[in-house]
């Protein structure tokens, strides 16, 4: 038993530093790109820099999610652990956010927002992950419902939004334009684009109530998928002990 530990702990530890490996080495060579490219400074620049490298680092984030290891427990101690896991992708940024503030000058645009509605959105993921292998039926589904439930939340949300803009007659003027539905901001990367954005132009026709409606649901989501893991954990240590009793 502590063998297979060991070795899930191992695949998650390349797993998370493949990942800080990877926006690393793709913030490095955009950075070198702008360099070159730019005769002259321009602070504009670094803010679209930092705006395009949360969204690259999210859908990094959320293909990271998907690969973890599910860690069968009887209790809540690993849920305690998926959501270090989680803490550790999403704060890991956090340097190179800094470079890009540092390398343009860049002092007015908050990191924190996008970090925690990330965190938030990757521990109800996590979680759900661990409802549904807990269901017999789902269980051996549950990779393919999570992959198919990041992949529409994600990419074919975008998707339908695209098309309902194609055939709708809108004029969109901006990612936060109130012509939106608001279904569509539950998708956390067209959030997180859109406050940075609202930020980098200081226009916006929804203020921040994209991101209320965003951190509300998902909150409500994690919320759900601990009261749910909880009960079973609960009722599955009542059998236990009960046995545990009547061999004694």
């Amino acid at each position: 038993m502590k063998t297979e530990y060991k070795n899930i702990y191992i695949d998650d530890g390349i797993i998370i530093f493949s990942y800080i490996i990877t926006i690393m080495l793709v913030l490095l060579s955009y950075l070198f790109i702008v360099v070159f490219k730019c005769e002259q400074f321009n602070f504009d620049v670094y803010r679209k820099v930092y705006m395009y490298f949360i969204i690259f680092q999210f859908v990094m984030f959320s293909l990271t999610l998907i690969h973890f290891t599910n860690e069968e427990s009887s209790n809540m101690k690993s849920l305690i652990k998926d959501f270090i896991k989680i803490l550790i992708l999403a704060l890991s940024i956090i340097p190179f956010i800094l470079i890009i503030f540092i390398s343009g000058n860049v002092k007015t645009l908050n990191l924190w927002i996008p970090i925690v509605l990330e965190i938030i959105y990757g521990f109800s993921i996590i979680s759900f992950k661990r409802v549904l292998s807990l269901n017999k039926w789902l269980k051996e589904y549950s990779k393919f419902i999570i992959h198919f439930m990041m992949f529409f939340i994600n990419i074919l949300s975008l998707v339908f939004l695209y098309i309902y803009y194609r055939y709708s007659q809108i004029v969109i003027t901006t990612v936060y334009d109130k012509d939106i539905p608001k279904i569509f901001f539950l998708n956390p990367i067209l959030t997180v684009a859109g406050y940075i954005n609202k930020e980098i132009t200081d226009y916006t026709q929804m203020g921040i109530k994209p991101v209320i409606w965003a951190f509300v649901f998902w909150s409500i989501c994690s919320l759900i998928n601990i009261l749910t893991l909880y009960k079973f954990y609960r009722r599955k240590s009542k059998v236990h002990n009960s046995s545990v009793q009547t061999e004694v």
